[in-house]
């Protein structure tokens, strides 16, 4: 579990090959899933967030908390707007994580994005 805690990406067929190369024990991956599901981990798609360092998210959370208490007249000046990406040269796939309940927005079981490059047109 110590392996799977470490790097949640670590797909169980590479799990049971190292613990081949290492321990010379011969594991069926269908087992090693299921020993992962029962310390409670689960497959997920990973979430794609852009990579945030700690002083832009001390920052990001200060703003947060001094819109908290906006009166709603605020709120009717501000003009949201949607996005979506279509990717120009293929699929961006989907890349899976174990991970347990509530640890979604955990650094390690996230998928690390950049607003530039990449082949992709944003609509808004």
């Amino acid at each position: 579990m110590h392996k799977i805690r470490k790097n949640p990406r670590l797909s169980a067929v590479k799990l049971t090959t190292e613990l081949e190369k290492r321990f010379a024990i011969k594991v069926n991956p269908e087992t090693a899933r299921g020993v992962i599901r029962s310390y409670g981990y689960n497959r997920r798609v990973d979430r794609r967030k852009c990579s945030v360092n700690e002083r832009t998210r001390k920052v990001r959370l200060d703003f947060a908390k001094s819109m908290v208490d906006k009166d709603i007249s605020c709120w009717e000046s501000f003009i949201l707007v949607d996005e979506s990406k279509f990717s120009i040269f293929g699929s961006d796939g989907r890349i899976s994580v174990k991970r347990k309940h509530n640890e979604e927005i955990n650094p390690k079981n996230l998928l690390r994005t950049v607003k530039h490059g990449g082949g992709g047109i944003m609509v808004f």
